[in-house]
Order: structure tokens, then C-alpha cells, then sequence
């Protein structure tokens, strides 16, 4: 049921490029195409049998080896017959416009971005936000914050920890915490309760 995959070119095991920055290993750039050879292989045989699925390439090469390895690599991903290149990390919106001029026009691109005010793992430089506006007047299809839910739900969590303590277990009202948490009927239709009791009503018998 999966809509698109990504095959990249890091080392085993993988790790989160915003976190570890040059610290990220990544294959040969000759084993990075063989990859995405492989799955463009993979992707035509199941869309033959009419089960479409999507290829995204992604490199995350541009902290260790540099962008012109990083622009390389788009590239050959994409000439493989990737339907979405994506390259992790670049460091400024002239990286980004100039990766998006090196690839045909016609080849969707990817801007992923970390939602944060930190700088990177070596401090080196604070990474900009772009809006979506932005990133579709770079000309990139699609925009990509991965970790923003992630990053609310830790946060609400850690608030909402804190009060619960701070109060033994009693949540006033008035307190921000409490402003956050979702009403009980709320939660159920999110989770799907009514799903799950119209199935269980199809089915129930007395035994």
C-alpha cells in the first residue's frame, strides 16, 4: 500500500543527518546508483503488474563529500530513472536554487528542513526556514518536516508532565497544559473509535 519508497545512499546503520553531520557515511557514489538501478528495476516490475508505486533517491552526501558530489548524485539518480531526487543538508538557499538548476525541470525535487532555531551539530551555522511559498518559488514539488510533529508531541508531553506533577494529578482549567489536551470525544474520532465500533456491531453475535 505504499505510495513511494526512498532508497538512499548512507552506510548501515543509518542516521539522522541533521543530528550527526559529517559524521553521516555514506557508499560510492558508483554503489548509490546501482542502488536506485535496482529499485527503478523493482518499481517497473510492480507497476507491470498495474501496482504503482513511486521512487525517491535521496543522498545525503553534501556534509562529508561537498555539493558538487551531492549535485552528481542527483543527477545520476535521476538520469537512473528516480521519479523524485531529494538531497539532504544542503546549507543555504543558493545550494538549493543551484541544485534544483543542475536537474531537468520536468524531475520533481524534495526540500526537506528541521524546524529549529539551533545551529547544526558543529555549530558552524544556523540552518534558514523556508516557507512553502518559498521552497515552490526554488522549484521544489514538495516540502518535507519530518520531525514537526515529533517536536510538538515531545514538547506538549514534557509540559503537560510537569503541570500534571506540579498539581498531583489535577489540571486546572486555567493552566496551559490543560488548554492542550484534546477532549475525550475528540480523541476517540482521531483514533477511530467509531470505525472500530461499527465493525465490532457487523460482527458481534451473543456466543
Amino acid at each position: 500500500g505504499a505510495a513511494a519508497i526512498t532508497v538512499e545512499d548512507q552506510c548501515f546503520p543509518k542516521r539522522c543527518t541533521f543530528a550527526a553531520g559529517r559524521g553521516v557515511r555514506v557508499v560510492s557514489r558508483a554503489a548509490s546508483v546501482a542502488r536506485i538501478e535496482a529499485a527503478v528495476a523493482a518499481r517497473n516490475e510492480a507497476r507491470e503488474l498495474d501496482h504503482d508505486v513511486l521512487l525517491v533517491a535521496r543522498t545525503d552526501c553534501r556534509a562529508a563529500l561537498g555539493l558538487d558530489e551531492a549535485v552528481a548524485r542527483c543527477q545520476a539518480f535521476e538520469a537512473a530513472g528516480a521519479d523524485i531526487v531529494y538531497a539532504e543538508g544542503l546549507q543555504s538557499r543558493d545550494e538549493y536554487v543551484h541544485l534544483r538548476q543542475c536537474l531537468q525541470p520536468t524531475t520533481p525535487m524534495i526540500l526537506a528542513q528541521l524546524q529549529t532555531n539551533e545551529g547544526t551539530n558543529d555549530n558552524s551555522h544556523k540552518q534558514e526556514i523556508f516557507t512553502t511559498r518559498q521552497v515552490g518559488e526554488m522549484g521544489y514539488s514538495l516540502a518535507l518536516f519530518g520531525v514537526t510533529a515529533l517536536q510538538a508531541y515531545v514538547q506538549t508531553l514534557e509540559t503537560t508532565a510537569r503541570a500534571f506533577l506540579d498539581s498531583d494529578g489535577v489540571l486546572s482549567q486555567e493552566d496551559d497544559a490543560a488548554q492542550s489536551l484534546s477532549s475525550f470525544s475528540n480523541l476517540k474520532r482521531v483514533v477511530g473509535f467509531s470505525e472500530v465500533d461499527e465493525f465490532e456491531a457487523r460482527y458481534f453475535t451473543e456466543d
